[in-house]
């Protein structure tokens, strides 16, 4: 896995002038079997070029009769001049760069490779592939073909054993693109999608457009934007990772990155905080909530994890945070990955560790949402959720009566409870009903939590 230079996620200096359909990668060798110009087989190795070395076998249907002048694409400085075929009829159409029409002045960027599926790009300029742009990530990876973000320090990729969190440390929930722009169309490249996943545009605080992406998708096009001076997010996705290769708006637009003065939230659990079944990336519970509490987001929600690893609490210690909100146990639980004789020292370390930095932040321990026959069915050490929720609340008592007065206790099932689980898609898991439920009620349970309510006790 390549590893570039460490950059916390949310802001610092860009990492380049401009990041658009074609930059600097070193040579454009080989251009095979073009038909038509309007499918590109084979394009390889675009970048830093200071001349097309070599075309290969240019079949044209009838004729491609001139690409004249390609100046000086070198260092994605830009495309002076590609003039169209004057009479490039459609022989026979090849894959995957489709209807490249009139490329303009791409301007400079840094390593944006394999751009796929770019239509009708004369009417959309690139913007520079800033840090800025990005906001909910912990680290932001700058590798040949963009941006990746990620939600831990990628560098410390090995300290999160096994693979980055089980793998889901590089899945983008909670991490958005946001910006201040008139543009009515907004344009994302990327590496390929590993998985289908779902895209959101959100402008003013209102989601506006979702777009469901395939497998294989290398572009999202967001279009017929509210028009006038906007405030945009792009939510990415909640179930894979992402690599950010290009962004672009309208060519007579303008944007600047969207500063987020919000106090931060960083909210720490399991695949329920990760919100894979929301209905789209916005629709998570942590960012619906997030909207109504009036917070800047930080997910750490990680799928079959949240195992209370030391790690993760080295990290939530490290992070910036005005409020700390903590849904541990129902994974320790399923995995069995902790005894009740161990679990209330295990999270009694955890939050000692947080507590090294976060001395007086609002921090909120969330006991598991209703579990269907895990409230009755012991796991192999003998946990039910019910003794987990005593042995939590519990655990909070005790750093309360030492002191620790910003400490508090939220109960699950007040949360989401018995009669709620109908919503649940199997047992443990809300679907997207489930989940805007949650978002709608986390304000008034946080509100509870932090005045001292302990319920069903």
């Amino acid at each position: 896995m390549a590893r570039g230079e460490f950059r916390p996620g949310g802001g610092g200096a860009g990492c380049g002038s401009g990041a658009g359909a074609v930059s600097g990668a070193e040579n454009v060798e080989n251009v095979k079997n073009v038909n038509s110009l309007k499918s590109v087989e084979s394009v390889k190795n675009v970048g830093s070029m200071e001349s097309v070395e070599r075309t290969e076998s240019v079949k044209s249907g009838k004729s491609l009769e001139r690409v004249d002048s390609v100046e000086s694409v070198g260092n994605g400085k830009n495309v002076e001049k590609v003039k169209r075929e004057e009479r490039a009829e459609s022989g026979k159409s090849g894959k995957s760069v489709g209807n490249v029409k009139n490329v303009k002045s791409v301007e400079s960027g840094k390593n944006v490779r394999n751009v796929r599926n770019v239509e009708s790009v004369e009417n959309v300029r690139t913007l520079p592939l800033l840090e800025e742009w990005f906001h909910g990530a912990v680290s932001l990876e700058h590798r040949q073909e963009g941006i990746k973000p990620w939600r831990i320090p990628y560098r410390d990729y090995d300290l999160y054993p096994p693979d980055g969190i089980g793998g889901k440390a590089e899945i983008c929930s909670g991490i958005r693109l946001r910006l201040s722009t008139g543009s009515r169309t907004f344009v994302l490249w990327f590496e390929p999608l590993a998985e289908d996943a779902s895209l959101d545009c959100v402008a003013d605080g209102r989601l506006v457009q979702t777009l469901r992406l395939a497998a294989g998708s290398a572009e999202a096009r967001f279009t017929g934007l509210p028009s006038g001076m906007k405030e945009l997010e792009i939510y990415l996705p909640q179930n894979t990772g992402m690599t950010i290769s290009g962004l672009a708006i309208d060519d007579d637009a303008v944007a600047e990155p969207l500063e987020d003065l919000r106090p931060r939230w960083v909210t720490y659990g399991s695949s329920i905080t990760q919100c894979v079944a929301a209905s789209s990336p916005s629709r998570t519970w942590p960012v619906i909530a997030a909207g109504e509490i009036g917070y800047h987001l930080t997910n750490l929600g990680f799928s079959g994890n949240c195992l209370m690893e030391p790690m993760a609490g080295r990290l939530i210690r490290d992070l910036p945070a005005d409020l700390i909100t903590l849904c541990v146990g129902v994974n320790i639980y399923g995995a069995a990955s902790s005894s009740p004789r161990m679990f209330k020292p295990l999270l009694i370390g955890l939050l000692e560790t947080i507590r090294e930095k976060h001395t007086e932040t609002p921090m909120v321990v969330i006991s598991p949402i209703y579990g269907t026959e895990r409230e009755t069915e012991e796991n192999p050490l003998g946990f039910t959720l019910p003794l987990m929720r005593r042995e939590i609340a519990d655990t909070v008592k005790l750093l309360q009566a030492r002191g620790d007065r910003q400490l508090h206790y939220m109960d699950g099932l007040e949360w989401f409870g018995p009669a709620d689980g109908e919503l649940l898609t199997d047992g443990l898991h809300p679907g997207p009903e489930g989940y805007e439920l949650l978002g709608s009620r986390f304000s008034s349970r946080l509100a509870a939590a932090l005045r001292g309510e302990m319920l069903h006790q």
